[in-house]
């Protein structure tokens, strides 16, 4: 496999020399199956050949190469161009070693368990499988979880949780609340506590609900705006993007799917291919918030653009979701923050300062702005966003300026 990537004879000489030799033509066949590109292949390959020499002049066996042999190469042994990427080399170069079975797997360290691991388990299993809340919600409640549970370790040892009280309760939330100043983060506490402690409850591990000893935090409804754009901006944060090559195409039926149809973030990470109805000219989400299945029109720029980035853009990965990383190895967009960065990146293109924390809410709010200004009903705009009741879309009202301009002001100093 080397000759896919160096033409030279004289080079592929060079870099089978040394203990690793042998395994260079398999490291090769491993980036080609994950498609990095052949710049990025060639540079980790000559590393690697750097490094086999290395090994092979301080006389040490392929099964006998370690993470020291690797620290001493990395800090004396290289030469040429391109040493700050020899770290990744090696890191790929190591995997693929380990992975073969040509040197023993890490003996990693297991990690101390967390304070009551199993009922942390038990948790996540009624968070996902009882309540439904998506990954990132559990991720909290798990956080406040872990944290009352060392605090409640550090403060009675391994006394078991059958003998927490109210007065244990109010201590610790009442600590925790004057850690964060945002009253978000603050009603967030006081939400994740009640719902651990009903979890407790329910599950036989206390005698009582405790959940009525969190105190509770103030925090008037409908008190903020949401975080928007005017339609003018969105439209041009959406003609902004360059979609003459792939990465391209992907953002812009991305930000298309935000800003025209309020699509979520994870909505649009976990969409699959099967979800699309062409013919149909729908979108079915069966994994929403809500748990029920959420029909959506596909228009025709939506639809056009999806097209263009599945048939001309979109690596050819045998994955089921439509948007995928398009950087090596190619594969689902995992992470929570690749919507919202690719948000941000429109945003700073197109030079719009809108402060910290915009992301892909932004432009589903911008969209049920739009819409209720627009005199659509608060129910219509609450079944698109795939709101459980219209009362959280009571929001939008606040920034209705077409009904708020036709409310009668009395005029200054009465009338005359």
């Amino acid at each position: 496999m080397l000759d896919f990537y160096f033409v030279s004879l004289v080079r592929r000489r060079l870099l089978r020399r040394g203990p690793v030799a042998d395994h260079l033509d398999g490291l090769a066949a491993q980036l080609q199956g994950c498609a990095y590109a052949r710049f990025t292949a060639r540079r980790i390959l000559s590393i690697a050949g750097q490094f086999s020499c290395y090994a092979g002049l301080a006389g040490v066996a392929a099964q006998d190469i370690d993470d020291r042999l690797v620290d001493r190469f990395l800090t004396d042994g290289l030469a040429g161009q391109g040493l700050q990427y020899a770290p990744t080399a090696m890191r790929h170069l190591m995997h693929y070693l380990r992975k073969a079975g040509v040197i023993a797997t890490m003996s990693a360290t297991q990690p101390k368990p967390p304070a009551n691991a199993a009922t942390l388990e038990g948790l996540e299993a009624h968070l996902r499988d009882v309540r439904g809340l998506a990954a990132t919600t559990r991720a909290r409640y798990q956080a406040t979880a872990q944290a009352f549970f060392e605090w409640n370790r550090g403060r009675h040892g391994r006394r078991a949780l059958r003998r927490l009280t109210g007065a244990d309760v109010l201590e610790f939330t009442s600590e925790h609340l004057g850690v964060h100043p945002s009253q978000s983060w603050r009603g967030h506490l006081c939400s994740n506590m009640r719902g651990l402690l009903r979890y407790l409850h329910a599950s036989g591990t206390t005698a009582s609900d405790l959940s009525r000893a969190v105190p509770r935090v103030s925090t008037p409804r409908l008190a903020t705006l949401p975080r928007r754009l005017p339609w003018e901006q969105v439209r041009a944060l959406i003609d902004g993007v360059d979609a003459s090559h792939p990465v391209g195409k992907r953002d812009k039926a991305i930000l298309l799917l935000l800003g025209t149809l309020g699509l979520r973030g994870y909505e649009v990470r976990t969409l699959e291919l099967a979800n699309v109805a062409w013919r149909a000219g729908e979108i079915r989400l069966p994994r929403t918030k809500t748990r029920r299945e959420r029909v959506l029109p596909l228009g025709q720029e939506v639809g056009a653009a999806l097209a263009d980035y599945v048939l001309h853009g979109r690596p050819r990965v045998s994955v089921a979701q439509v948007f995928l990383r398009h950087m090596a190895p190619p594969g689902p967009l995992t992470s929570s923050e690749a919507v919202p960065a690719i948000v941000r990146r429109a945003l700073a293109r197109a030079g719009m300062r809108v402060g910290k924390g915009a992301g892909a809410h932004m432009l589903r709010h911008s969209l049920a702005t739009r819409m209720v200004n627009a005199v659509v009903s608060i129910k219509a705009v609450a079944d698109l966003l795939g709101h459980a009741s219209i009362d959280m879309t009571a929001i939008y009202t606040k920034v209705d300026m077409a009904t708020l301009g036709a409310v009668p002001l009395p005029f200054p100093g009465g009338v005359r």
